[in-house]
């Protein structure tokens, strides 16, 4: 299995507040070539987009296990096959294994998650027969918010239209039994 890390991008821009405000792209991409052609042709699998890099890792090991178990069903967890239907592994990985072994390698995912942490990308690069699987990981920055118009202070001043209420709903009654333990 081969994998390759993108150069790091650096320190991710900073919010107005001055807090890092990172996000984590997340890409599945299969390329090969086009049959009667000589082009390679990426295609887009799945995507994904989240604040966490742990979430982000999650992701990409559930393509992972989802493609591997689309070229070639896990025997292990079929219900299909019996115990005495079941042979020895080829002594060579298949992508389908090399998918499956990324997926459940917790180390793996530890350097994965400490790279993503320090800002630089991660990708997973996994070649077939014909084709080459990407699966890829990379921080974006997220701008701040844009700036919403203030709301008016509360003043205290009732926004009711009917006179005299200030609240459309019913006073609760506290019961005198409860104790309030905080």
């Amino acid at each position: 299995m081969e994998k390759h890390a993108r150069m790091a991008m650096g320190n991710p821009e900073r919010s107005s507040a001055g807090i890092s405000a990172r996000a984590y792209w997340c890409e599945v991409l299969a390329e090969g070539e086009v049959y009667g052609t000589r082009e390679t042709v990426p295609y887009v699998l799945g995507t994904f987009q989240t604040i966490s890099p742990k979430l982000a890792l999650r992701w990409l090991r559930s393509e992972a296990e989802r493609i591997a178990d689309r070229l070639d069903p896990d025997p292990a967890r079929s219900a299909w096959v019996m115990p005495w239907m079941r042979v020895d592994p080829v002594p060579v990985p298949d992508t389908p294994a090399e998918l499956r072994i990324w997926a459940e390698h917790p180390e793996e995912q530890q350097e994965a998650r400490d790279q993503l942490k320090e800002g630089a990308p991660f990708s997973v690069v996994v070649p077939d027969k014909g084709c080459r699987f990407t699966l890829s990981v990379w921080p974006v920055a997220v701008p701040p918010p844009e700036s919403s118009p203030t709301l008016p202070a509360d003043d205290g001043q009732s926004t009711c239209p009917r006179s005299g209420r200030t609240s459309h709903r019913k006073a609760r009654r506290t019961s005198g039994w409860l104790i309030p333990f905080l």
